[in-house]
């Protein structure tokens, strides 16, 4: 076949059968008739000789469609002179050829010699006679296979050296954050973005090291990609491709909450990437495809936002000017000239790169190699905006999270045009809240028979919420009307929504420790999270030294000691370790922390194990340990939730008598379920239940105020135990016998028999009023003449006293009573009679048992328990 079709070129082709039929007598072709573009699917039955055809693009679809059907195809292109210039290209049948290294057949060596004879013959006039000859080219020594290991896969594996620190940093951030420990540094006083820098700055250490370990080694090896590039160039490159992972990682960590999906994530990404790096990034084909005119655009710019495809493509570039090019003719690597500085702003030459149409002239437009450096530096500060706008917008584990426009607001960025509300404004603010709450639930209840109707609040609360809301009394730090609500949906209020604190109003004094009781459930962890800014309140708020709780949180947060309800250490970490990194975010000047730390390390005798790390320590040791963190930069508001769980009494003893000390010129809020902490730490105690404050005064107002009043026991011969209990109980009308056991009887005095109790005591400490006429002659003399000292009547908790040994004459008689005790109700059985009082059909497992008084009334008995139906109890 040939083209174009026209007298010259049929000269041509005329003088190349004429003169072969010399060389080869067989050669005797003729023209035939002209195909046209629809003989394009003719299949020939015979020879037909020379073919004239429409163009070039017919010669190559027919040679496809019509396999082994065309020994040559020929492309005549005449340029008129002077000189005349002959330019024609061969297509030629290559599975005709014999099979050898030869890469040019015989067939085509002798149809160029003749085309060429022919040409020679026409345009001088004279017979020509051309030999044609192949001789093998000097061959460049082919590469080592090392070289092109690298060149084609070093992209995946100097990938995988980089993703490990990937998957670590994902797993790192996460686990913080799963173990509370960025919580626990929050509050006290870390800032945002203080805490990503510390960690990109640690990991872009990590990733200096390795980039620089993976060029020295490279080199070492010999690898031609390292010893023919530039080392500042090699390093930079592997430097921003792992901090662009490394901040990619950042921007995951705020999406996940558990280490392990964390891990299965980097996993995933990481095969993806392996995938990638091999497949796409293995040879200038596959890599530079996406530069072709082809290529959608949108889809090439997506891809750049991978930092992955940028650092294959710089590393292909790379290895082209490095190690060089794979020559499809010689089979061998043509060397680059090595890479350089100044080839980041220069183009792959076309000679390095493929070609994507028929006729092998269309080369993709490939940038530069700095193209590459400028996406990782885009990827590192697209990576880094977007980890800081979803670490405000996407809830953490406490439901805290800020609107999605937060950016917007002028106090992000410390610009505070809100003015500062008066006290008196400001409680108005927050009753103006209360009473659109108050309608709500108003509604609500009527559309829910479940939802309870409200009992009438203590005295007491009532009058501490007067005090809240009164703009005129001076107190440090004042709570009011806070509440919290978690949400059965986020976007629209329900029914089902559940309350956990509702309408809180406190006052609270510098030096006093307030002690927070309730049972599971009761909302005096939610009340603690909301006082420290972990988690966000529904409505309501809290003043510290007339800052916000609301607003001016991070102002808080700096005068601020927590010790939260779980210990939140670093395993890796040891005590002096904790105290110093504490300090540090505390701003302790460092020449005093040297002195701080054993100052408070042996108020809690843990000096002694200072240098071991807190993962060998005990539960009461890191709970210690967590209690004096809370303690460091001398805030003036602490908070501790359960400080003393799980410590043994001595330890117990020793913490509580730091924390009595500590609390001079200190806001402290105490939560336990220790009554005895609450007895001996609290100056004042609050009992909450349903989320609702249900007592507060002192540990002796609420045991005259809720307790049963006081009980006696005493020890009587059983001969006189009648004739004692009608004197107990003529003397203090209403007491109530509790046990009656050989002689031995217990005595409950209710608190409406307070005034008769010095009667009794006066009565069993006189002779004649032990020696009456129902004491009998003994058979034997009684030495024992000494009388009993009387207990006062506030008695502390649970302190009997032994009254006396014997109450009788002091010679010759039988005594009346041996001995006496008395003591005043437990704060435990004043804890649990307002859990009754607030829970009378039973509440979350627990129920409660009644008893009938004989004449009267059905009433609840004053010695009423409290059991839980599961395991364990009270």
């Amino acid at each position: 076949m040939f083209t174009p079709d026209n007298p010259e070129i049929r000269q041509i082709l005329t003088t190349v059968v004429n003169n072969n039929k010399v060389r080869e007598p067989t050669v005797d072709l003729t023209f035939a008739n002209a195909y046209s573009a629809s003989d394009l699917n003719t299949l020939p039955s015979t020879t037909l000789g020379l073919v004239p055809v429409p163009n070039s693009d017919f010669i190559y679809k027919y040679s496809l469609q019509n396999p082994n059907t065309t020994r040559f195809g020929i492309e005549f292109s005449i340029v008129e002179g002077p000189p005349k210039n002959y330019v024609y290209q061969t297509w030629f049948n290559f599975t005709t050829s014999a099979n050898g290294t030869d890469p040019f057949g015989d067939s085509l060596l002798s149809f160029t010699r003749a085309v060429d004879e022919a040409i020679l013959q026409i345009a001088e006039g004279t017979s020509a006679n051309l030999n044609a000859r192949l001789k093998d080219f000097p061959k460049v020594p082919p590469s080592s296979a090392s070289d092109q290991v690298v060149s084609g896969l070093g992209a995946m594996f100097f990938f995988c050296s980089m993703m490990v620190i990937f998957i670590c940093v994902l797993n790192q951030i996460v686990m913080e954050k799963e173990l509370h420990l960025r919580h626990s540094m929050q509050m006290m006083g870390l800032k945002t973005l203080v805490y990503w820098f510390s960690w990109w700055l640690s990991n872009a250490v990590l990733v200096l090291i390795s980039a620089v370990v993976i060029c020295t080694f490279g080199i070492a090896f010999g690898f031609s990609v390292f010893k023919n590039s530039n080392f500042g160039v090699l390093v930079i490159t592997f430097f921003l491709f792992g901090l662009a992972m490394v901040t990619m990682a950042f921007w995951i960590t705020t999406m996940v909450k558990a280490s392990r999906t964390a891990i299965l994530i980097g996993i995933f990404l990481f095969i993806i990437g392996l995938l990638f790096e091999s497949m796409v990034f293995s040879n200038p084909f596959v890599g530079y495809i996406w530069y072709d005119e082809g290529t959608s655009v949108a889809g090439k710019y997506c891809l750049m936002f991978i930092p992955f495809f940028n650092f294959g493509k710089i590393f292909l570039d790379m290895s082209l000017f490095s190690v060089g090019r794979f020559d499809l003719l010689t089979s061998t690597y043509i060397p680059g000239p090595g890479f350089h500085w100044n080839n980041l702003y220069d183009k792959i030459p076309t000679s390095f790169t493929p070609t994507y149409d028929t006729y092998k002239t269309r080369h993709p437009d490939v940038p530069p190699p700095i193209q590459s450096w400028y996406f990782l530096l885009m990827n590192i500060g697209v990576f880094a905006i977007l980890t800081l706008y979803f670490d405000q917008v996407v809830a953490d584990d406490y439901g805290n999270k800020r609107h999605p426009l937060f950016f917007l607001d002028p106090s992000f960025y410390g610009l505070n045009i809100r003015k500062k509300l008066s006290t008196h404004d400001w409680i108005t603010a927050q009753e103006t809240n209360k009473a659109k709450r108050d309608a709500y639930m108003a509604k609500m209840s009527k559309d829910r028979s479940d939802i309870p109707i409200e009992d009438e609040d203590d005295d007491d609360v009532r009058a501490e919420r007067e005090l809240a809301l009164d703009s005129k009394f001076d107190t440090a730090a004042r709570i009011c009307n806070l509440q919290k609500v978690f949400r059965e949906s986020s976007f629209r209020k329900s029914p089902l929504d559940k309350i956990a604190v509702k309408d809180l109003c406190l006052t609270l004094q510098e030096g006093k420790l307030l002690a927070l009781l309730g049972q599971n459930g009761a909302g005096k962890s939610t009340t603690m999270n909301m006082l420290s800014g972990l988690t966000r309140s529904t409505g309501g708020d809290a003043t510290f030294y007339g800052l916000s709780m609301n607003s001016e949180m991070a102002e808080i947060r700096s005068m601020m000691g927590v010790c939260p309800q779980h210990d939140i250490l670093f395993d890796d970490l040891t005590a002096e370790e904790h105290i110093r990194l504490y300090a540090g975010l505390k701003n302790v000047p460092k020449e005093e922390i040297p002195r701080l730390t054993e100052e408070r390390l042996n108020a809690v005798r843990l000096w002694n194990v200072k240098d071991k790390l807190s993962h060998t320590y005990s539960g009461g040791m890191k709970r210690r340990l967590t209690m004096v963190i809370s303690t460091l930069g001398d805030p003036k508001i602490i908070f501790l939730d359960e400080p003393t769980t799980g410590m043994d009494p001595t330890n117990r003893r020793h913490v509580w008598s730091f924390i009595e000390k500590f609390k001079q010129g200190r806001i402290i809020i105490l939560t336990t379920h220790s009554m005895e902490e609450a007895d001996i730490l609290g100056d004042r105690i609050c009992v909450m239940a349903h989320g609702r404050l249900r007592a507060i005064g002192n540990s002796i107002h609420l045991k005259n105020k809720f307790g049963a009043g006081y009980r006696i026991s005493l020890m009587t011969d059983p001969t006189n135990t009648e004739y004692v209990k009608s004197q107990i109980e003529s003397r203090v009308p209403g007491c109530i016998l509790k046990d009656d056991s050989a002689g031995a009887l217990l005595y409950q005095f209710p608190p409406t028999s307070m005034g008769s109790i010095p009667t009794l005591i006066q009565w069993l400490e006189t002779v004649d009023g032990g020696t009456s006429s129902a004491v009998r002659p003994a058979g034997g003399s009684n030495t024992n003449s000494g009388r009993n000292t009387p207990l006062p009547v506030s008695a502390s908790e649970n302190q009997i006293s032994s009254a006396g040994q014997t109450l009788g004459h002091a010679t010759g008689e039988e005594p009346l009573v041996h001995g006496y005790g008395i003591s005043q109700t437990s704060l435990e059985e004043v804890f649990l009679k307002l859990i009754r009082d607030a829970n009378p059909d039973g509440y979350q497992g627990y129920e409660v048992k009644k008893s009938k008084q004989s004449g009267s009334d059905e009433k609840q008995d004053s010695d009423a328990t409290l059991r839980n139906r599961g395991a364990g109890g009270h």
